[in-house]
């Protein structure tokens, strides 16, 4: 058994262990979440005697994963009488992400991106507020519609080349029913990925789902869709390039002037973000063959990075009013975060604006140097442009922020702090030490 199966065994087991003690566990969220810690441990172990570029992938989401579990002590007001299965989901959606990742042919990428994809929705469907199943219904009626299509490029390329594996340029050459399978599962994995227009649905998912579970549910999501279509864009060449490096572009600009349209709703904010994130994601997926590799290292640096913003903002209550685009996504004064939770926040934004030495510094400036080097200038001038004015929304909150730690409040939820500190320590590790990820993830 390969050590990404391995990997994915252990996060199942994981979570067939919590159901079978939910009994006992769910009125016990610290001892739900170290259960699982072990498991999600275990599974980075795998990772790291993975081979490259899967290695990163599998470390990424196993410890995206080990933080959301230590976040599940502090969902209880958000996720009334599910916190055991909560921690069930994080496995079983970290299993279906790495299987995505690492799948070695169309059938399994469909599997792994729909036990991906049911987790996601399940953890956004579990919020207390009718928004969360508001758009937990969204995403998973549009998730289908995709699925359709997925499903039926999948037997467009059985039909055109008799088999399930990722197709080869030469097999999508002069056979369109290659080309137009190749074309909807592809579209498939930007739906998970968020690229404009297939952004929709998870705009609502990551802006209604508990603080505690939407970094989870942005980060794994966007790391297994990286690694699938790099896989896909390797096997078939230069004929699905332009489409992401296009398609990518596109979604920074979306995701940039949609960003700055939402203060002072940090969470929808957030939200548009993500998009401009999946938006380097895919220019650098079309940016040459290197692109893969920087596709790879920029989704584990924007997990680490989602990872501890919403860290920070786990156990932040939620107004109850459901009117507008305000509703579940509004936050309280960000002067009452207490001193850790302040940091964690600051750093993340920070580091999402790109300001070195964070990861999201190293993370861009690898995406602008493939782009310039294979997509041209257009497209490496429409993400500088998305990368400068990115600072404005994510600075926007500094000064609030640094009131709160200059302030005096304590520590509130003693619960909370090993979830941030791994957080903080995974985005400080990356910034000092970028060549780790670009090293798992196969770079030269």
């Amino acid at each position: 058994m390969t050590p990404a199966y391995s990997a994915g065994v252990t996060l199942v087991v994981g979570a067939v262990v919590i159901l079978l003690l939910v009994g006992r566990l769910s009125q016990h969220p610290r001892a739900v979440a170290y259960t699982g810690l072990v498991f999600a441990v275990v599974a980075a172990f795998f990772g790291w005697q993975a081979p490259q570029p899967v290695a990163l992938a599998i470390i990424a989401l196993s410890i995206a994963c080990g933080i959301g579990l230590l976040l599940i002590p502090v969902l209880e007001p958000a996720v009334p009488m599910h916190v055991a299965e909560a921690a069930a989901v994080l496995l079983l959606g970290t299993a279906g992400a790495i299987a995505l990742a690492n799948a070695s042919d169309l059938l399994q990428a469909v599997v792994g991106l729909e036990t991906l994809a049911l987790g996601a929705v399940t953890l956004v469907a579990l919020g207390a507020a009718e928004r969360s199943l508001e758009a937990a219904f969204k995403y998973v009626v549009l998730g289908a519609i995709s699925l359709a299509g997925l499903l039926y490029g999948l037997g467009l390329v059985y039909l055109g080349t008799g088999s399930l594996a990722f197709p080869t340029a030469a097999q999508m050459s002069g056979n369109p029913l290659t080309l137009a399978g190749i074309v909807l599962v592809g579209l498939g994995f930007a739906f998970e990925l968020a690229l404009v227009p297939l952004h929709w649905g998870a705009l609502d998912a990551y802006t209604a789902a508990a603080p505690g579970l939407a970094g989870f549910v942005m980060s794994a999501s966007k790391l297994a869709a990286a690694f699938a279509l790099g896989r896909l864009v390797v096997a078939a060449g230069a004929q699905t390039s332009q489409l992401l490096v296009w398609g990518g572009s596109l979604t920074i600009l979306w995701g940039t002037f949609g960003a700055l349209s939402q203060a002072p709703d940090l969470r929808r904010m957030l939200a548009y973000s993500a998009i401009t994130h999946a938006g380097f994601i895919g220019l650098a997926l079309g940016s040459g063959p290197n692109g893969p590799t920087t596709a790879g290292f920029y989704a584990a640096a924007y997990a680490s990075m989602a990872m501890l913003v919403f860290a920070g903002l786990a156990a932040t209550s939620t107004i109850p009013d459901l009117e507008g685009l305000a509703g579940v996504a509004a936050l309280p004064d960000l002067r009452s975060l207490d001193r850790l939770r302040a940091l964690a926040v600051a750093i993340g934004l920070l580091s999402l604006a790109g300001i070195p030495p964070t990861p999201g510094f190293w993370a861009k400036l690898a995406v602008l140097v493939v782009a310039w080097q294979w997509a041209g200038w257009l497209p490496t001038l429409i993400a500088v442009a998305g990368g400068v004015f990115s600072v404005l929304y994510y600075l926007r909150p500094l000064p609030d922020l640094f009131a709160a730690l200059r302030g005096e409040t304590a520590v509130s939820r003693p619960v909370l702090v090993p979830g941030v500190v791994v957080a903080i320590v995974a985005v400080v590790v990356l910034g000092i030490f970028p060549g780790v990820a670009w090293y798992l993830v196969g770079g030269a």
